[in-house]
């Protein structure tokens, strides 16, 4: 019984962490995915030269501004220029999305509750993103 102990408790944690990990790659593909492809990838694809983000995968999302500031930082919205660009009333010379309509407070929101919940991202093609046209900001 005692043998069985250990056994059980590395079991349930690895059940609650890919429970978590399906939430967080959900959450990412339901609303991330579709807010950065809607209405970010038009500009922010990878045809602007390094360093300017490029949203396109993880690993050319998750880089720094030629100032040294990261793009995404896992756990730290704050400390984020994504956040700091789509913000009402951010800290960047330039809101984004550059139209006439910008991001909700809920888009932004969502944002902030992703980068703040760790900023998860897939590997492969689930977490390759494409320029996509939106309803409300064609």
């Amino acid at each position: 019984m005692t043998r069985l102990l250990p056994m059980l408790l590395i079991l349930s944690a690895c059940s609650i962490t890919s429970g978590t990990r399906h939430s967080q790659e959900r959450y990412f593909l339901m609303e991330v995915k579709p807010v950065l492809q809607q209405h970010c990838l038009a500009c922010h694809n990878g045809t602007l030269p390094r360093p300017a983000l490029n949203l396109t995968s993880k690993a050319t999302a998750f880089t720094q501004s030629a100032s040294g500031r990261d793009y995404i930082l896992p756990g730290d919205p704050d400390c984020s220029l994504l956040i700091s660009a789509v913000q009402r009333g951010g800290t960047h010379l330039k809101m984004m999305p550059r139209r006439e309509i910008s991001l909700t407070e809920d888009q932004i929101g969502m944002l902030r509750e992703w980068i703040e919940d760790g900023a998860y991202w897939p590997e492969g093609q689930q977490g390759t993103l494409k320029p996509q046209k939106s309803v409300e900001n064609p």
